[in-house]
C-alpha cells in the first residue's frame, strides 16, 4: 500500500508584521511595529531618541502599499507614511510631514 501525502501548503506569513527600524544610524530613529487582525493592520510609531508614541490613523492597505497618516504632539508635526515591502526583510518607507519655519520681513528704506 502506498502512503498518500498532503501537498505541502504555501506559507501564509504576512511579511509586513513585526517591528521595523531605519537602517541609518545617521536616520530617524522611529520604530515600526505593524500587527494584523482578520483584514485590518495597526501601525505603533515610537520614537526611540526620547519614547514618544504617535497617534496613528487613516489606515489603508491596497493589497502592495500600507498607508496611513501620523500626528506627534510634542511637535505638532503630522506625517503621511507609504510602506511597501522590498523583500522579506526590507520596507520602503516613504513619508510627506508638515514643518514650520520663522519668518522676518527683508528690511527696506521704507520699513527701517
Amino acid at each position: 500500500m502506498k502512503a498518500t501525502h498532503k501537498p505541502k501548503q504555501k506559507s501564509k506569513r504576512d511579511w509586513l508584521v513585526g517591528t521595523w527600524l531605519n537602517g541609518s544610524e545617521w536616520a530617524s530613529e522611529v520604530a515600526f511595529t505593524i500587527t494584523r487582525s482578520g483584514d485590518s493592520y495597526a501601525i505603533r510609531l515610537r520614537d526611540g531618541y526620547d519614547g514618544e508614541e504617535s497617534e496613528v490613523f487613516d489606515t489603508a492597505w491596497d493589497g502592495e502599499v500600507l498607508s496611513f497618516a501620523a500626528h506627534w504632539k510634542s511637535t505638532g508635526r503630522f506625517a503621511r507614511y507609504r510602506l511597501s515591502l522590498t523583500s522579506t526583510n526590507r520596507l520602503n518607507v516613504t513619508y510627506t510631514y508638515t514643518d514650520h519655519e520663522m519668518y522676518h520681513r527683508q528690511r527696506t528704506k521704507r520699513n527701517v
